[in-house]
This record gives structure tokens, sequence and C-alpha cells, in this order.
């Protein structure tokens, strides 16, 4: 399995506020939620099952939703801010957790406790996480899910 960084710039129109709120609430009961995210450049090596996650940019930084790529697929689609003329690469995903950003894992954690990564330096979706800090990260982000419920 291999483990992917998504990015979302912290904006309303790139994941839409009811959406958000709506993810927020289905993952908190156990519901895992289906949903498509932009893979930046890459078009190729993933695969169903590979696990990504979700870092807010820009201002309050941090991880905030994990989940899996539902059948590893990366398409074209009409850009999510709605340009016409620009297409953008997708994938389907299966959010496990999506939290409030006032919850997010903080890119102070991410920095101190997943060193293996270049955190400061994720400019679009779709940036690897190699082992070790795939691993790092994976259990970052379990023991910050278990400290709020």
């Amino acid at each position: 399995m291999t483990t992917f960084i998504l990015t979302w710039d912290g904006s309303d129109t790139g994941y839409f506020k009811t959406n958000y709120e709506n993810d927020i609430a289905s993952t908190a009961a156990g519901v895992p939620v289906k949903g498509r995210w932009s893979f930046g450049s890459r078009r190729s090596g993933t695969s169903a099952g590979d696990e990504v996650f979700l870092l807010r940019q820009n201002n309050r930084r941090g991880i905030i939703a994990a989940g899996h790529l539902a059948d590893g697929l990366i398409f074209p689609a009409p850009h999510w801010a709605g340009d016409p003329l620009k297409v953008t690469y997708y994938a389907d995903i299966l959010w496990d957790r999506v939290l409030p950003v006032a919850d997010r894992l903080p890119l102070a954690e991410l920095l101190a406790e997943v060193p293996g990564h270049h955190w400061n330096h994720i400019f679009a979706s779709g940036q690897q996480v190699r082992p070790p800090a795939d691993e790092a990260l994976a259990d970052l982000w379990k023991f910050h899910i278990a400290s709020h419920g």
C-alpha cells in the first residue's frame, strides 16, 4: 500500500462548506463517505486501497482527513473551481475520518514526529509519502484520532 498527501487550500470552493460539515458528522459517527479529490500532476502509481491524507494549506496547516483510494484510478474531469476551460485529474476517495479544522493534526507535530517527509515543500496534491515516514504518519494519525474520540 502506498501513502499520498492531498492538499486543500482551505477555501470553501476547494471543499464546499456543506460537504465538509456533512463529512465531519458522518465520519465522526463511523460512516465513511465517498468523495473525489484532485491528484495534482500525478497520473499513475496508485492502487485501490492506497492511503490518503488531506493536508490543509495556507493558514492553520495540518492534516484534517484520512481515507483510502476507492479504485486507484486517476481520471480527468472539469476543474473544481468551475472554469470550463480547465481540466483537473481526480481520484475517488473513501474518507474514513474528516476533522474540523480546530481538531487538525497540526503541521508542527508533523514536522516533529514525521521528519522523513518535506512538509514545507508540498505544493500540490498527489505527493507520495515514502517509508518510513508513511508508517510514522499513519501511527501519528491513529494516536491523534484516538485523542479526539
